[in-house]
């Protein structure tokens, strides 16, 4: 993950004899964290150090994750190599790896460099069925199937061998939609095609995230109700 690294950077020798960096700020902070000898080419263009430094690219998920993992934090290189077996954006990967819907409910941890792994089996069995599916069709590549796919995972009896094989079968039905509802009902079609015991996949999935939603309402409220008892 580190191979950026090795890249060359670019410096600029200043007036006073020093140099400073034009292109590779990200690389060679990473590099020094490594302890990596840093390669670099000198440029004589002239140019505006204020300006570079104001036109810089603010930091991305993916460069926090870089950092924590360049520091010996574990976690954030398994959610790098879990994002770039399952070809998904790093928010999501670590969504995933966390148990949560969405980046949004474990972005304070990731950022704070405490992110914990808490559901590796289900974030495996949904990058397991989302991204075969969007092999089959390109189109379906779609936050709302995604949140689709992470739904019927919660279903207890789900086999996600059957899915992939009706889907492979009729990929006709694998078509683009614009809400989660409408994937999960695309999926159950999917899901019963050619089949002789017929399952409510939809009703099953909607049922299994309310149940999950309860759960962690449930637990969140007894926190809070803790810290205000011990407060």
């Amino acid at each position: 993950y580190f191979y950026k690294v090795h890249e060359k950077g670019e410096v600029h020798l200043l007036e006073d004899g020093n140099l400073t960096v034009k292109d590779g700020q990200h690389r060679l902070m990473i590099a020094e964290m490594l302890g990596l000898a840093v390669h670099w080419i000198e440029s004589e263009e002239d140019f505006d150090v204020a300006v570079v430094n104001c036109a810089a690219k603010g930091w991305v998920l993916n460069d926090y994750a870089l950092k924590y993992a360049a520091n010996g934090v574990k976690v954030y290189q398994e959610g790098l190599e879990f994002a770039e077996k399952y070809g998904l954006p790093t928010g999501t990967a670590f969504a995933l790896l966390a148990g949560r819907i969405s980046f949004g409910n474990c972005q304070e941890a990731f950022y704070g460099g405490t992110f914990k792994v808490k559901d590796r089996a289900w974030a495996e069995s949904v990058a397991g069925v989302y991204g075969p599916l969007v092999v089959m069709s390109q189109k379906l590549r779609n936050a709302r199937l995604l949140e689709a796919c992470m739904a019927v995972c919660r279903v207890p009896e789900f086999k996600a061998d059957r899915l992939l094989r009706g889907a492979s079968r009729c990929q006709d039905k694998l078509s683009s939609y614009s809400t989660k509802d409408a994937y999960l009902t695309m999926l159950e079609e999917v899901y019963n095609f050619g089949q002789q015991n017929v399952v409510g996949l939809r009703a099953k999935a909607i049922m299994a995230m309310k149940k999950r939603s309860i759960v962690t309402d449930t637990k969140r409220n007894g926190t809070k109700k803790s810290k205000v008892a011990i407060s």
